[in-house]
């Protein structure tokens, strides 16, 4: 794993004594002729790893996971790695030989990873890989991939499906009280509550159904019983989600809603004709947005819906600027790459950002000052100032 730090600007090599003077003239000529590069060029970390899941902290640290493949007999096995990178350094906080060591020949893939409101805990989402039906530790041992335990012994100790993980910062494993499995099993986009004792998920395959589960005691309940929802976005710092569905509030049809997450009490945001998906909250937590179809994204002012917003931008996922007057939005689906875009909200501008280069993902920091992405391809993960 290679981490580098470059700092903005122009470097320029020294030059020996005797070639000083035409250095200098070539770097005069050159600087003539190329327009000056600007700070964002020049990324301020850049972690050369495949980074194909990561989140950043309220302290600007950034958890990332990284495949590890295996093969085992005919099969190929991944086990992730996860690291946290702060300050500059880089700790692993979970080897993935260890985490789920061989045998089995199981293992899994993280699909997403969420820092908690606090920047200590980790939700880890993933899916589990187990062997097929009938694949037994001796096959694998004619290969020398195993050892010499139980020769027959089905693989049949890690199940497929979703799970969450729960992790400290320093990679050790939060147990949920009283379980008897290891991981949270049939849940999906796990987050973790302010107060550091509740996570929440979803389950279902959509519309989906949302869980709270007591990390200290074990206790698990289905929350807003009854009801589902088309899409559901965490606001876990204020304990809260926003959400919609069919006939949640008053009208009919679709509504955005808000949930309390501890007293499962509901407030009505807005009634919306379509939802294509993508729902959004601003940093201020005045502004949700969302895709109302493939073309245009809506934008609803909380405080005053007078002031709410619509725009013709093309389907994709976005994030705000720190004045909430324009979001960055990546075009196109989730899963696929693409350029990176400023689009007035109120303005109808739409400005490039980064020199219009392809990118795989991207998630502005917290504190709005910097944007991280990576790249196609091999996810290196680069992080620039933002303008």
């Amino acid at each position: 794993m290679k981490l580098r730090l470059a700092q903005a600007g122009v470097h320029r090599t020294c030059v020996r004594s005797g070639l000083a003077f035409a250095g200098i003239a070539i770097w005069v000529a050159f600087s003539l002729r190329v327009p000056a590069v600007r700070a964002q060029e020049a990324p301020k970390l850049f972690i050369d790893e495949d980074c194909q899941a990561f989140d950043i902290s309220k302290d600007n640290s950034i958890v990332y996971a990284v495949p590890r493949l295996k093969r085992v007999r005919n099969l190929v096995i991944e086990r992730d790695d996860i690291s946290i990178a702060s300050d500059g350094k880089v700790r692993k906080i979970v080897e993935a030989d260890k985490f789920m060591p061989f045998p089995p020949p199981a293992g899994y893939i993280i699909d997403s990873i969420l820092w908690s409101p606090d920047g200590h805990r980790i939700a880890v989402n993933m899916s589990l890989q187990k062997a097929p039906p009938g694949f037994t530790d001796k096959d694998a041992k004619k290969r020398g991939d195993l050892g010499d335990d139980d020769d027959n012994k089905p693989i049949s100790s890690v199940t497929g499906g979703r799970v969450i993980a729960l992790l400290d910062d320093d990679g050790r494993e939060i147990k949920v009280a009283n379980s008897k499995t290891r991981f949270v099993e049939d849940a999906t986009n796990g987050t973790w509550l302010a107060d550091n004792t509740h996570i929440v998920y979803q389950t279902g395959g959509g519309p989906y159904s949302i869980t709270r589960v007591n990390v200290t005691d074990g206790k698990s309940e289905e929350l807003f019983e009854g009801h589902t929802f088309n899409g559901i976005l965490w606001d876990a710092k204020n304990n809260r989600a926003y959400a919609i569905g069919e006939n949640l509030g008053v009208h009919k049809g679709l509504t955005i809603v808000r949930l309390d997450l501890l007293h499962e009490t509901v407030t009505e945001i807005a009634h919306v004709k379509n939802y294509q998906g993508a729902l959004s909250l601003s940093p201020s937590g005045d502004k949700i947005g969302y895709f109302e179809d493939g073309d245009y994204l809506d934008v609803i002012d909380m405080k005053n819906q007078m002031k709410s917003a619509r725009v013709r931008a093309g389907y994709g996922r976005f994030e705000w600027s720190r004045d909430e007057r324009r979001v960055l939005l990546k075009r196109g689906s989730f899963e696929k790459s693409g350029i990176l875009t400023w689009v007035g909200l109120y303005d109808d501008s739409f400005t490039p950002e980064l020199h219009s280069l392809v990118f795989h993902d991207f998630h502005i920091t917290p504190d709005e000052q910097m944007i991280a992405v990576t790249e196609p391809g091999k996810r290196a993960l680069k992080v620039y100032p933002l303008p």
